[in-house]
């Protein structure tokens, strides 16, 4: 089985997109770093967290939770993008743990990871069990699944979709590696490039 460079996995908070990941990392017969991207915000000064020129959570009275993504915050995700293609072109296989929910993100992730094998995964979870695990986890504002639940999707179809409602992880990794082994080409991210080139 020829493995991709990259596996993308895509979705909201609470998903279960890192669970996933680190599933497949135990399970893929090569290794591969996990990137995700809560990773980022320890990374940030005081100055882009939390705040309008960074990242910033705005409560709406509607109970959705949305992260605002300034300037600032633009700047840090496309280096990050690049930091991840610089990974790839010292040979390194990676996962992407991403949730694309601003304008443009798909089309500068086509472009940093242009050349790459990339096999895009929709993870999908039914809204409730979301929220249920947004409460559980302590660590997320409520409000935040329900803002991208309906957002995170929306730019289009993906190579394979897994959903984590009610479905273990090992379960949805062991259905990538199975969808990979069959896999038909061009991938999702291969047409894409090729529409933009047009």
């Amino acid at each position: 089985m020829a493995l991709p460079d990259v596996i993308f996995l895509n979705g909201s908070s609470s998903a279960g997109k890192t669970s996933l990941a680190k599933a497949l990392q135990a399970k893929l017969p090569e290794p591969y770093l996990h990137f995700g991207v809560d990773d980022l915000f320890p990374w940030l000064p005081p100055q882009w967290d939390g705040t309008a020129e960074g990242f910033q959570l705005v409560p709406l009275s509607n109970g959705e939770m949305p992260i605002v993504v300034g300037l600032e915050g633009r700047r840090v995700m496309r280096a990050w993008r690049r930091m991840l293609r610089t990974a790839a072109d010292e040979g390194l296989k990676f996962i992407v743990d991403e949730v694309m929910i601003t304008e443009g993100a798909l089309d500068e992730w086509i472009g940093a990871l242009a050349g790459l094998d990339v096999f895009f995964v929709g993870v999908r979870c039914e809204l409730g069990e979301m929220q249920r695990r947004e409460a559980a986890r302590g660590d997320r504002g409520a409000g935040q699944a329900l803002w991208q639940h309906a957002r995170v999707h929306v730019h289009g179809p993906y190579d394979l979709e897994v959903d984590t409602t009610a479905t273990s992880s090992e379960a949805c990794a062991e259905a990538i590696l199975e969808a990979l082994a069959h896999r038909p080409r061009p991938s999702v991210f291969e047409r894409l490039a090729q529409a933009d080139a047009s």
